[in-house]
């Protein structure tokens, strides 16, 4: 697909986004809303279960994410596209989560290599299928990472956002959050030092 091809679809992507959430804030439309939701609930999904690696919980949360959505759709103000607005809403909803369940978080946690992943919420089995593997693996790195630490590394590495959001998301200090993030990275290296085999048949 050449640049201009891939401009025209992104518009035509955007543009019939945007109507969407038009039509939800103006007439709290639950069909416009049920494509909106089509468009990122693999992604939401993808979210949420990085943190909590459990799928009954992470699709329950999913769930409950959208749910605000739509409820408070009409906040949403255009500021950034719709996605990080939900997104948002899925950090906080799975960070209030782990606090929740505390040390228990573990013992729920499922093994991952049994478990599907973000892909498998997915209809398309090509998208099922892609880099299925590799999700676990890096999956089950993180899994391993104390529950403190593994946040910081999801919300700065994975999910991008800046050490002054991320303080904002977890309401602690700048320098514990950069001190997480540092001791998650080390923790993922010790990691991956010891699987050496796997990461370089992921080419990581």
């Amino acid at each position: 697909m050449n640049d201009i091809a891939r401009t025209v679809i992104e518009e035509v992507s955007r543009n019939y986004e945007n109507e969407l959430i038009k039509k939800v804030q103006k007439n709290r439309d639950k069909e416009a809303f049920y494509h909106l939701v089509r468009l990122y609930d693999a992604r939401i999904y993808s979210v949420v279960y990085r943190f909590l690696h459990n799928r009954e919980d992470s699709l329950e949360l999913t769930q409950d994410v959208f749910l605000q959505a739509f409820r408070k759709i009409k906040q949403y103000r255009w500021e950034s596209p719709f996605y990080f607005w939900v997104q948002r809403i899925a950090v906080n909803y799975a960070i209030n989560r782990m606090k929740k369940y505390g040390k228990d978080i573990l013992s729920r946690a499922q093994d991952c290599d049994g478990v599907q992943s973000a892909a498998a919420y997915v209809n398309s089995p090509e998208q099922a299928l892609e880099g299925e593997e590799k999700k676990k693996f890096v999956a089950g790195a993180l899994a391993r990472i104390s529950a403190p630490y593994r946040m910081a590394v999801i919300l700065k590495d994975i999910e991008g956002f800046s050490y002054e959001e991320i303080a904002e998301l977890t309401k602690t200090g700048m320098g514990t959050v950069k001190s997480r993030i540092n001791r998650g990275r080390e923790e993922l290296r010790e990691i991956f030092a010891s699987m050496k085999e796997e990461v370089k048949e992921y080419g990581m």
